[in-house]
Order: structure tokens, then C-alpha cells, then sequence
């Protein structure tokens, strides 16, 4: 075999394992548009830089058709390739959206690293791995929650943080949709993307008078949620700001 093909085919390997990886990045971990907001792209793009590229062009330089000590060339190549997605799918899956938690009157996503391990163990329940499940939130009522939402207020992060608070999504319908917008509230703040809040709506089988809006934030960014005028179902997380 000439190191032009063992390179193509450790290139194929790669790009299969790396279209993987975007799949679950980008449909499971990452729902669009959370990679983005988030900065999972980053990492992901360095894993593969160093999986997809810089792997098959090691195996181009080191392999030679009965060169002494190939075998463990190729093996260094596979093993330090191999370590290296791993280090970066787990830096993924540590920082990945493990709740998105309507508050009432807006939404917030929830990452994996903004919930404590105390509070796991206090309400026996672990992290979501396949997704950010959808979740509502209640007031809280115990002192030491209290204290915590207010602490978390001031920067900017909401009660979903804490899974002793969380309720079923339903639960939450009536006071959703007590807050949510009307549609052509965000046509007005954005006239400009009337079209394309229209296009967004018709992708997704509604209209305008049939869906409403509430605000989301993801990290720096914000969105906004798209959701069923009548049962406060979520359509989908919008690329329109609020």
C-alpha cells in the first residue's frame, strides 16, 4: 500500500467519525442555534483540525511499504489522535446545554456546568446526556433558594440553574402564555425581518396568528421561542432578537 492511499484511507476514517460527531453536535448536544451562541464550534472545529487534517498527514509522512517500526508509528498516530477527540468531546460535553427552563415570562438555557453536583445529589437527579430537555421552573420558597435566585439575579442567570426547582414544562402553560408576545410585537421591533419571521413561520407550519414569542438568552446571545398561541408549545428557538 503507497502512503498516499493508507492517508486517503485514514482521512475517509476520520471524516466519517468527524461527520458524526457534528451530527451529534448539532442535533443532539447542540441544537441549533446553541452551537454557535455557545462557542461549542470552537472546539469542535479544533477537534477536526487535529482528527480529520493533521491525523491523515502524520500517516502520509510516517508511513513507508515495510519500513522498520511502522506498526508503532501508525499506533503513536492512532492512540494520540483517538486521546485527542476524546479530550475534546468531553470538553463538549461538559460545557454542552443540558436544560432549556422557562421562567415565565422569558426562557433560559441551562448549561451542564452552571449546576451544581450538591444539587444533583440534594433532588437524586442527573443530568440529561442525550440534549437539553425542556423544563419549567417554580418560585422558590425555601429560604436558602431564595438567596440563591437573588444571588444568581444579579448576574444575569435564572432560577433554572437549580434542579429542586424545576416542574414539568405543562404545568407552566397558563403563565406562559399570559407573557408571551404576539408575533407582530417583534415585526414591529424588527420591520426589517418581517419576511423572514414569515418564512420562519411557514417552515414550521404556523402563522402569525397562530404562534407567540418570549425572549431566550444563550450565553451573549439572544433569541427568541417560538411558541403555539393556544397550548404554549415550543416550536422552535428563532435567529431574531427580541
Amino acid at each position: 500500500m503507497s502512503r498516499f492511499r493508507a492517508s486517503g484511507l485514514h482521512f475517509l476514517i476520520s471524516l466519517i467519525v468527524g461527520l458524526t460527531l457534528l451530527a451529534l453536535c448539532w442535533f443532539v448536544w447542540y441544537p441549533a442555534p446553541m452551537l454557535m451562541a455557545i462557542g461549542g464550534h470552537e472546539i469542535f472545529l479544533l477537534i477536526m483540525g487535529i482528527d480529520v487534517i493533521l491525523g491523515p498527514l502524520l500517516t502520509l509522512v510516517a508511513f513507508k511499504s515495510g519500513k522498520k517500526g511502522l506498526v508503532f508509528d501508525l499506533v503513536f498516530i492512532g492512540v494520540a489522535q483517538i486521546s485527542a477527540m476524546l479530550y475534546g468531546v468531553n470538553t463538549l460535553l461538559e460545557a454542552r446545554p443540558a436544560y432549556v427552563a422557562a421562567l415565565g415570562d422569558k426562557f433560559q438555557v441551562v448549561l451542564a456546568t452552571e449546576i451544581t453536583d450538591a444539587n444533583l445529589i440534594k433532588t437524586k437527579t442527573t443530568l440529561p446526556s442525550w440534549g437539553p430537555v425542556l423544563i419549567g421552573t417554580k418560585t422558590p420558597t425555601d429560604k436558602s433558594d431564595i438567596s440563591v435566585v437573588e444571588a444568581l439575579s444579579q448576574i444575569g442567570i435564572g432560577r433554572g440553574c437549580l434542579p429542586q426547582l424545576h416542574v414539568p414544562y405543562a404545568s407552566m402553560s397558563s403563565e406562559i402564555l399570559q407573557h408571551a408576545l404576539p408575533i407582530a410585537t417583534l415585526k414591529k421591533r424588527h420591520p426589517e425581518q418581517s419576511n423572514k419571521i414569515d418564512a420562519w413561520l411557514v417552515k414550521h407550519d404556523y402563522t402569525e396568528q397562530t404562534a407567540k414569542f418570549q425572549p431566550i438568552k444563550i450565553r451573549a446571545y439572544e433569541f427568541v421561542v417560538m411558541l403555539d398561541a393556544k397550548t404554549a408549545a415550543v416550536i422552535g428557538i428563532a435567529p431574531f432578537t427580541p
